[in-house]
C-alpha cells in the first residue's frame, strides 16, 4: 500500500479536508499551497493537521517543485493547485492558463528532474468543463446552446429542446459526456 500523499493546493477547503482524510486512513501527508490571498486573506484560517507537512510554494516555479520533491519524495500525488472563478479567468486569463497549465506541467517536468515515477498521481478538474451537459426531450439527447440575453432577463434557466418543448437534463457520464467549456476557467 502506497504511504506518502503531496496534495497541491493542499491547504484550501477541498486539499485541507482530503488532508485530513488521509492522515485518519494512517497516510504521511504532505501539503503544498502558494497561500493566495483570495483563498487565505485573514478569513480562513489553515486548517491541518499536525501531522501534515505544509510547503508553501508556486506550482508554476520550479525550484519550488525542486525543493517539494527534494524534501517529500511521495508515491502519490492528488494535484488540485488551480485557479477558480469563472468570471475572474475573463478578466485575468494569463494567471488562470498559468496555474492551471504550466502548474501542470511544471509537476511534470519537476518529477522527471528528480527521478519520482508515484504510484498514483490524481489530476482534478471541474464539472464545469461539461458546460450544460446532455439533455433530452423525447428520445432526442442535446447539449444546449448557452442562453441567450433575453432567456436570462426573463428567467429561464432550464434549456429547452429544440423546438422549445420542456427537457430534462441527464447524468454525467465519464467517456461519454462531452467536454463542452464555455470560458477560459473551465479551458484551462
Amino acid at each position: 500500500m502506497s504511504t506518502s500523499v503531496l496534495v497541491t493546493g493542499g491547504a484550501g477547503f477541498i486539499g485541507s479536508a482530503l488532508a485530513r482524510r488521509l492522515v485518519k486512513a494512517g497516510y504521511d501527508v504532505a501539503v503544498m499551497d502558494v497561500l493566495h490571498p483570495q483563498v487565505h486573506g485573514g478569513r480562513r484560517a489553515i486548517d491541518l493537521p499536525p501531522s501534515v507537512r505544509l510547503f508553501t510554494g508556486d506550482v508554476t516555479h520550479a525550484p519550488d517543485w525542486d525543493a517539494v520533491l527534494r524534501l517529500f519524495r511521495p508515491s502519490q500525488i492528488v494535484h488540485l493547485a488551480a485557479e477558480t472563478g469563472t468570471a475572474q479567468s475573463l478578466s485575468q486569463a494569463t494567471r488562470h492558463a498559468s496555474v492551471n497549465v504550466v502548474g501542470t506541467t511544471q509537476l511534470l517536468d519537476a518529477l522527471s528532474r528528480s527521478a519520482l515515477v508515484p504510484d498514483q498521481l490524481v489530476l482534478a478538474s471541474s464539472r464545469a468543463v461539461y458546460g450544460e451537459g446532455a439533455w433530452r426531450c423525447g428520445t432526442h439527447t442535446f447539449y444546449p446552446r448557452p442562453r441567450s440575453h433575453a432567456q436570462l432577463l426573463a428567467g429561464i434557466w432550464d434549456p429547452q429542446g429544440p423546438t422549445g418543448e420542456p427537457a430534462a437534463p441527464l447524468p454525467s457520464r465519464a467517456g461519454q459526456t462531452e467536454p463542452r467549456p464555455t470560458n477560459i476557467y473551465v479551458a484551462t
